[in-house]
This record gives structure tokens, sequence and C-alpha cells, in this order.
């Protein structure tokens, strides 16, 4: 930084990975610009052959953004924290709406916390059919937060703060032995005993005793290993990092299953089947979408996307999932293609598992009755 700078500006470490420099100059905004463009052309250029780093910049403008130091710094962590979000690697200019975006933040990182004080969380389950007989053959946990004056929050902004804090950790081990209690709840319904259960796992959380901890969670329920699935994403795998690879061997060996989820979406989604012990692909629910599309070209496409991620599977012995399926014609349609299962709002939508089981319950009743 002190190489990039002029002599009446000033480079400081701030603590950790952050940096701050300041900029007296009369067109502010325009030195910045060239200053970010002068750091992004330095990290362009690999530290060593394996190394690559980059550098996220937050620009604050003094009196246009700020009246002060403090709030001058504020600011520009504020744009730094956006640029990080929205993609590492350039600069962004502090916006007011960014104040919002950090409100909302603190909002939801508050629920996450008093969340886990007060036992708000739960695993809602989604059943996975067979797209032959719609029988159900297991169930993918998802995470709700139940506020108790909000009710059932997005899903979605509470995972992506949680993974931002580290939190998820902390919340995806609560989900995981909620789900594990449900199942051996369900466990009981006749018919239901042999169903497995899918936990979704964000990176952060192959921790070396994961394995030892979910060994003893399904040992007080009495579940086998064999009916829980560990669902990872192509972003748990693109990390390449050796624990993570540790750590699935372990869940393997001890018997748990791999589901990769949403396949198709990532860049390299075929050279994972290769480097890691995949045993379930669960096919994009993007993909369910377009197989009837309107759009001659798309829904052709598509389909031979579908037909060729499944045909490979199958040839090395993965079972394949069809995600977000809607209609009965999607339905159809990929059981013709050769899929196995399928979830989807056309069979069951996500719901707690108290109401799950009553439904079930309600269902083996009406077959013992008619029979």
């Amino acid at each position: 930084l002190n190489k990039q700078r002029a002599p009446s500006e000033q480079a400081a470490r701030l603590g950790g990975d952050e940096f701050a420099i300041l900029l007296p100059a009369k067109d502010g905004e325009k030195r910045a610009r060239a200053m970010c463009e002068q750091i992004a052309t330095v990290f362009e250029v690999p530290f060593g052959p394996d190394l690559h780093l980059s550098a996220s910049i937050g620009i604050a403008i003094y009196p246009r953004h700020a009246s002060n130091a403090a709030e001058l710094l504020q600011k520009s962590d504020m744009a730094m924290y956006a640029k990080k979000r929205d993609g590492k690697n350039g600069a962004q200019i502090f916006d007011n709406s960014m104040l919002d975006s950090a409100k909302a933040r603190a909002e939801i990182e508050s629920h996450i916390e008093t969340g886990l004080a007060e036992d708000w969380f739960d695993a809602f389950l989604q059943p996975i059919v067979g797209l032959d007989d719609h029988r159900i053959a297991g169930f993918e946990a998802l995470l709700r937060l139940n506020h108790p004056q909000k009710g059932l929050m997005p899903p979605a902004g509470i995972i992506h703060v949680a993974e931002e804090t580290a939190k998820i950790v902390r919340v995806g081990n609560v989900i995981m032995e909620k789900a594990i209690g449900h199942l051996a709840n369900i466990s009981r319904i006749p018919g239901m005993q042999d169903t497995y259960l899918a936990i979704n796992f964000s990176p952060l959380q192959f921790e070396v005793a994961l394995t030892s901890r979910l060994a003893g969670l399904v040992g007080r329920h009495g579940i086998r290993p064999d009916r829980i699935v560990v669902e990872i994403t192509e972003a748990v795998l693109m990390h390449d990092n050796p624990q993570i690879r540790m750590v699935l061997a372990e869940l393997r060996r001890f018997g748990c299953r791999i589901a990769l989820d949403d396949f198709g979406t990532g860049y390299s989604s075929l050279s994972y089947l290769n480097r890691f012990p995949v045993d379930i692909i669960k096919v994009d629910q993007s993909f369910t979408r377009s197989i009837n599309d309107t759009n001659d070209d798309v829904r052709h496409k598509s389909r031979m996307l579908i037909e060729g991620i499944t045909t490979l599977s199958h040839k090395m012995d993965c079972t394949v999932i069809a995600e977000g399926i809607e209609t009965e014609e999607e339905c159809r349609t990929l059981h013709q293609m050769g899929l196995d299962y399928g979830q989807g709002y056309l069979f069951h939508r996500p719901q707690n598992a108290s109401k799950l089981i009553e439904e079930l319950t309600a269902v083996v009743n009406e077959v013992a009755q008619a029979s």
C-alpha cells in the first residue's frame, strides 16, 4: 500500500487483514478509484505458484458520506462488506441504501442469537418420494426460525447471515439434533422405519468432531447411520479443504450417504463425481422448471441435460432426485426420463414434524381401515 500512495496520503493497518487509506484530494472519488485500480492490478499477480489473493475495497468520501473520521471509517467498512457480498476483488462506493441493509442484517443477527437462546429454531421436513409409486423414501430437513411475533422468517436470509457470522455451526447443530429426533418419532409410524433423513451442511460445519457428534445423536435415538444423508452443495467441495475431505470420508465410513445438492448449477459439477464420494445426485429445480418450457430450444436442451446427468449418475451407482416438482406433467416427464425420486410442492410442502406425523398417521389409519 505504501508503494501505491503519494507522500500526502496515509495508509494504516486496522487489524487482521483490514487496512485503511486516507486520500486528501480535491477530487476524492476519482483519486480513490485510481488507487483501487492500482491495488487490484497488484493482486492480479499470483504470490508464488499457488497463492492468489484478492482485495475487497470500500470507499467513503467526506463530506458527502460522513461528517467525521469515525463515520468515514464506518461507511467505508459498510461499503467493503457490501463488495464482499456482491463478489470479492473490487471496489464499492458507499450508498445510503447500505444503511438499511446493515440495519436489516443486524436485526437478523440478533434474531439468530436470541433464537438459539430461546429455542426458536426447528427443522421442517419435506418428503422425498419415488417417482414410480409416490411412496415416501425419505425427508429433507430444512431450517426454520419461528419468531414469536413475526412468525416463520425467510430461511435464505437467516442462513446467509449465519454463515457470514460463523453462527451456522451452532445453528446447524440445533437443526441436526432436532431433525434426527423428528426422524425417530416418524420411525414409529408403520412403514416409516426405513425412511432416511437428508441434512444440509455448510462448509463451516465440517469440524473434526462432526462425525462423533452425529454418531452420538443417532445412537441416542436408535437410528441406523445409513438412514442419514449428508447433503452438500458444490460450495462445500469448491473449497477443496483437506479437513472437509477427511470429515466426508469419516462420515461415509460411519455409514452415512452423501448427496450433492443443486447439481448442474456450478462450473465443475461433473468433476466432483470423480473426486468425492457421492451417493445421491439432486438435480436443481431450475432444470425441473425448464423441461416443459414453452421455448422449444430451452425445453429440448434441458431434457438432454437431465437425461445425460441421470445416465451418468446411474453408471456411477448414484441415485437421482429431481427437486422442485410442482406439476403432474413434470413428474411424468422426469419419471419417463429415468429419474428415481422427486420432491416438491406437488407431493408435500415442508412442514413441522408434528403436523407431518399427524398426516402420515392418518394415511396409515385410512389404509388399515380400508383393508
